[in-house]
């Protein structure tokens, strides 16, 4: 979808999984091996895809049956998912189709780009070097100890400080509701991409007002 009035931002945030690349076939993976660990039911990816996006432990809450979500069964899936899914996560071998030529456009144009993701930090770091060409990304952060994650702005507003871009100079672009509220709380530009693992209309309901359809229309929102 062409933008009538194109964004100029200094900075351009993107999101992870559902925005650059389809990262929940390697989580569903990890999770289920988790869930027979403990001896419950798997999830299906549909519903791993629509539960993802507000951090490991959330997820874990989510895929659990609903009388066994208690903080001890909480703490032991999510220990145990974090290590199957250290062993899944570079499943992941190519980004979104069209999102490698915007990310090319969009650099040749002098765009600062940089990833925020709720996904464990050292999952993010070498996913991104990994699946992202060297030296076009200013930062790459995820979730850490003590870090808070989406929807709240620090690490995004620490992003635009460490860069030297005022937030109202930087734009936010994901898939999920948490980047929309985001942006809105932290003074960024939200971006919503309606390819990922939410619907426009969960993005509309947050608050989004500009959409792409696919990754290869990113470019034509831009000057």
């Amino acid at each position: 979808m062409t933008q009538k009035n194109k964004l100029h931002p200094k900075l351009i945030i993107f999101d992870l999984d559902g925005t650059l690349a389809d990262t929940v076939g390697s989580i569903t993976e990890a999770m289920n091996a988790a869930l027979a660990e403990m001896g419950l039911p798997a999830r299906d990816e549909d519903y791993i895809r629509r539960s993802v996006g507000n951090g490991a432990r959330l997820l874990c809450i989510r895929v659990l049956p609903e009388d066994k979500r208690d903080d001890a069964t909480v703490s032991r899936l999510l220990k145990i998912y974090n290590r199957t899914y250290g062993e899944t996560y570079m499943h992941v071998h190519e980004l979104y189709p069209g999102m490698a030529e915007s990310l090319r456009e969009l650099h040749s144009r002098g765009y600062m780009m940089a990833v925020f993701s709720n996904k464990q930090d050292a999952y993010v770091k070498e996913l991104c070097a990994s699946l992202l060409p060297a030296g076009w990304f200013g930062a790459a952060e995820g979730q850490l100890d003590g870090r808070p994650i989406k929807p709240d702005p620090a690490t995004a507003l620490e992003i635009c400080a460490r860069l030297g871009v005022s937030p109202s100079d930087a734009v936010m672009v994901g898939d999920g509701e948490t980047d929309v509220e985001l942006s809105l709380r932290g003074g960024l530009t939200p971006v919503s991409a309606t390819w990922g693992f939410r619907s426009r209309e969960a993005l509309e309901a947050a608050g989004g007002k500009i959409f792409v359809a696919h990754p290869s229309e990113l470019p034509d929102i831009f000057e």
